[in-house]
């Protein structure tokens, strides 16, 4: 029975996860102040941003014409839903032999706020 509330656990922290990384690309899409392409040249955008390299060549993430993270492109959106529900999973895999402690400790916290989570004993 842990186990498969553990699991059930990480695969909603992965929901979780993919709908904080809807939130966080319409964020960076409609709330950045300044523009991240500042037209310098590709030896100067690597210098100024720590995570152009990856973004550009890797996730091929693409900007708009004033410089500012596309919010209509879906490679974008992909990027941060894949993102936010990876991490979970990845962590799930990670501390899977500690699962006994970690469903223990989530079915107390949320018992504690009040909640009958399905997945407890």
């Amino acid at each position: 029975m842990t186990d498969m509330a553990y699991i059930g656990f990480v695969l909603a922290l992965s929901v979780f996860g993919a709908l904080f990384g809807i939130i966080a690309h319409y964020w960076r899409a409609h709330a950045t102040r300044f523009p991240e392409d500042l037209g310098l040249g590709e030896p100067l955008n690597m210098l100024t941003r720590d995570d152009y390299a990856v973004e550009k060549y890797v996730v091929e993430a693409e900007w708009n014409d004033a410089g500012y993270w596309d919010g209509e492109s879906v490679r974008n959106v992909i990027y941060y839903i894949a993102g936010g529900a990876i991490m979970p999973l990845i962590l799930g895999f990670a501390f899977w032999g500690q699962r006994r402690e970690l469903v223990a400790a989530a079915c107390q916290g949320l018992t504690s706020l009040g909640l009958a989570p399905p997945l407890c004993p």
